[in-house]
């Protein structure tokens, strides 16, 4: 399979024919047409342009017969057809900026704006577990908050400047820049909690609290790899951890039930907080599929 990548993705000229071919699965995903006519409409494109777009998807086991698209296939040849990814978040700064880059330029701002709130939550974990950090999660507010700024900042500019689908592709980035800013404040909440309360959990509570804190770190993990990556196939994965998530919290709570008010108390406040951390990363997961594939990923079986 070839890897093309996209250049100037959220600008006005963006009808290429990978652009295109972007469209017609999200068309298909979102509209189930009966029809090759209703699809070649929907798109606003010939039918005869539609079926060499067709033979392609096809080709490359996209999309079966019967306009049903295929969500494994589609994942794997996710940096054929995403809006975005054009290559690592990570790319330097010349080539990040380029005038017919932008949405790498986004995903360079949104990694830096990832790479803080990470920092935070892994400094909450320490606090919580008595190790010592470089700087703590309140310390590092302050450059979270500035760099959450120059996400919405240029996300403003996107959606001024852009036509459909430009403006909703903004419109959901800045709900992802959101979402890390919230883990960014969790965390700090976290640690705030930890030093006021000054108590330690201890045995199979402090085990169980370790597990949801490394979680909620692969989770992370995960959410990075698909944004930036464009490795939509590990949200299986994910999901899978988020079920051990789930597992794991409903085991503390019935583990704590035993500890007197006051540590009962302490624990399930850093646990909710972990909890909508956690669930903050998921959601922005997912939005980071819909980005890259055009494809609903609650069509993903675990």
């Amino acid at each position: 399979m070839s890897h093309r990548t996209w250049h100037h993705p959220l600008a006005r000229d963006q009808q290429g024919r990978d652009a295109t071919r972007a469209q017609v699965v999200e068309a298909i995903d979102r509209t189930a047409p009966k029809t090759k006519e209703k699809l070649a409409r929907t798109v606003g494109i010939s039918e005869q342009y539609l079926s060499e777009l067709l033979q392609e998807l096809k080709a490359e086991n996209i999309v079966r017969k019967g306009y049903i698209v295929d969500d494994e296939a589609l994942y794997r040849g996710a940096s054929n057809i995403s809006k975005l990814y054009g290559g690592s978040a990570g790319e330097t700064e010349t080539d990040a900026d380029a005038p017919d880059d932008r949405g790498a330029a986004l995903l360079k701002l949104l990694a830096r704006l990832e790479s803080v709130t990470t920092r935070q939550y892994e400094a909450a974990r320490a606090a919580f577990e008595s190790d010592p950090v470089d700087r703590s999660a309140k310390k590092l507010e302050s450059l979270t908050n500035e760099r959450y700024s120059a996400v919405l900042s240029e996300l403003k500019s996107y959606t001024l400047t852009t036509d459909w689908p430009g403006n909703r592709v903004a419109a959901d980035l800045s709900t992802i820049a959101t979402n890390l800013e919230i883990v960014g404040d969790r965390a700090c909440f976290i640690a705030d909690v930890v030093a006021r309360e000054e108590t330690d959990a201890t045995g199979m509570v402090n085990e169980r609290m370790t597990d949801i804190f490394a979680s909620g770190e692969q989770i992370n993990d995960y959410f990075s790899r698909i944004l930036f990556d464009c490795e939509l196939e590990v949200l299986n994965r994910l999901r899978e951890e988020e079920v051990t998530v789930h597992r794991d919290l409903d085991e503390l709570f019935e583990l704590v039930t035993a500890y007197d008010p006051d540590m009962y108390g302490y624990l399930v406040t850093i646990t909710r907080a972990l909890e909508r951390a956690i669930y903050y990363w998921v959601d922005a997961a997912e939005l980071a599929v819909q980005l890259h594939s055009g494809v609903q990923p609650d069509h993903v079986e675990i």
